[in-house]
């Protein structure tokens, strides 16, 4: 009797251990946070593990829901489109441009970025000889922006005042350039506590106005933010970088990427010797533009764009896509009618909608709120699509890449597991898919909120939790649901 009371006991720990795994999020990892988790079979849908579904904010693991719709609404071959060209007349004798030049953003997010290097190197000088092969040396008029693709650029609600002059904080543009950001190069003392010398700005841009509070600091780390609205030439810099250096970078969101862009454009064309007479200017809402195209640029496909943009949790990509989801469906690319549209693309897809409350596309706004049934559900619409690899295979992988690279490091779901990850003040969210112990394809999805313990504790929690999903048994399955 005494045996079979130790092994009575024995299962109970087991089962407790192993057959309840949202315990591990209960207990010291996550006091008094709000969580909630959906797990499932990815090929039949069952439910493996499930807490009571609460709506929380997501962070950027909203960007699963964007990046899907994208693919599923534009395809993985869409391509978005950035043009030169002029209207007036060209006189043959000297080659001089009686007109205006015209630039037409197509509201690529990644004209001339970071992350796409070899792709845009050297557009604005073939786009010069591309003038030049259309006989124009020199141009009698101005230069036009035409930013009739994107209806209004504005920020979306829940976009915080401490974020939205930072790099990461960027808004969208119908010509948006270098990621809508620009770099403050920073020289700071050797003793904490000094003021810091902003020694230069790239590009350069002589109408900002950039007021610097930052102080050298013993902190390793940048510890900056820059404050700024949207088309303000006015910015203000607070905080603290490392001390002893003497260019330390930070990166700021531009105040006008159409500007910024046509200013280099003109100053490639300068050096080609094809001068301009005039001035950048917006177009007028009541001229009709109609120009003779001299070059187009396309931008990478977007199977391509979506790497970046989930590995690196790009929010301007996720924003840009947003806004053309509301294109293509709505006619619209007006914040309003893509939010519409989004909502309308998951409903008729027969997605959980059900606490479901998207205001921007890429999460950075803390009036997002989603149900983790709600991610998982869209992670088994594309697990079951035509485009499964292709949005599969730009998600972080578990000790390879991107947010997930130093994630999970000697336990099963190293090199195992697929998945975004989202954090900003108390907030933690992961959801993707792994091979459990048994074989089985489990889609996953958690989010914590207002926890008061790190972002590493947190972080440890959820790998916890995964890690006693994948030792889950089918027979541990139905003690579970039932």
């Amino acid at each position: 009797m005494k045996k079979i009371g130790l092994l009575i006991l024995g299962f109970a720990i087991f089962h407790s251990a192993f057959a309840q795994p949202g315990s591990v999020l209960k207990g010291a990892d996550l006091p008094n946070a709000g969580y909630s988790v959906y797990a499932i079979d990815a090929e039949s849908g069952a439910v493996i593990y499930e807490t009571p579904q609460v709506s929380l904010v997501p962070a950027s693991v909203i960007k699963l829901v964007t990046t899907a719709a994208a693919l599923g609404i534009l395809g993985p071959g869409f391509q978005f489109h950035t043009q030169i060209g002029f209207n007036g007349k060209i006189n043959p004798e000297n080659g001089a441009l009686h007109g205006n030049l015209v630039f037409r953003g197509g509201c690529d997010p990644a004209f001339y970025s970071e992350y796409f290097p070899e792709h845009y190197q050297g557009t604005f000088e073939s786009w010069g000889e591309a003038m030049r092969k259309a006989g124009i040396k020199s141009i009698n008029g101005d230069l036009i922006l035409d930013l009739s693709q994107l209806e209004v650029a504005s920020v979306p609600g829940g976009w915080l005042w401490e974020d939205i002059g930072n790099y990461y904080g960027a808004g969208v543009s119908a010509l948006s350039y270098s990621d809508n950001c620009y770099r403050i190069h920073f020289s700071s003392a050797e003793q904490a506590g000094k003021p810091v010398v902003i020694s230069g700005l790239t590009p350069a841009m002589d109408s900002l106005s950039l007021t610097s509070n930052v102080v050298s600091s013993t902190a390793n780390r940048d510890l900056t933010v820059v404050y700024g609205a949207p088309g303000s030439f006015s910015q203000v810099v607070e905080g603290s970088i490392p001390l002893g250096r003497t260019d330390f970078v930070v990166k700021a969101a531009t105040p006008d990427p159409p500007r910024t862009a046509a200013t280099e454009f003109i100053n490639v064309l300068k050096k080609k010797g094809i001068v301009i007479s005039g001035k950048i200017r917006p177009r007028d809402k009541t001229e009709n533009i109609s120009f003779e195209l001299v070059a187009d640029k396309p931008s990478p496909t977007l199977q391509e764009l979506i790497i970046p943009l989930n590995q690196k949790s790009i929010n301007l990509f996720a924003e840009h896509l947003l806004r053309e989801i509301g294109r293509a469906r709505k006619g619209s690319s007006s914040l309003v009618k893509s939010l519409e549209a989004l909502n309308e693309f998951w409903e008729s897809s027969k997605i959980f909608s059900a606490g479901f409350y998207p205001t921007d596309g890429c999460g950075l706004s803390r009036s997002n709120a989603v149900c983790p049934r709600t991610l998982a559900e869209v992670l088994r619409f594309m697990y079951l699509g035509p485009n499964r690899d292709v949005f599969f295979n730009s998600l972080p992988a578990a000790g390879e890449s991107g947010s997930s690279q130093s994630a999970f490091k000697g336990s099963n779901l190293e090199h195992n597991l697929q998945a975004n990850t989202g954090s900003m003040t108390r907030v933690r969210s992961l959801a993707g898919i792994f091979t459990d112990g048994g074989g089985r394809k489990v889609i996953f999805a958690v989010i914590a909120n207002n926890f008061n313990c790190t972002q590493a504790a947190a972080g440890h929690a959820f790998e916890n939790l995964l890690n006693e999903l994948y030792t889950l048994k089918i027979s541990e399955e139905w003690e579970i649901k039932n």
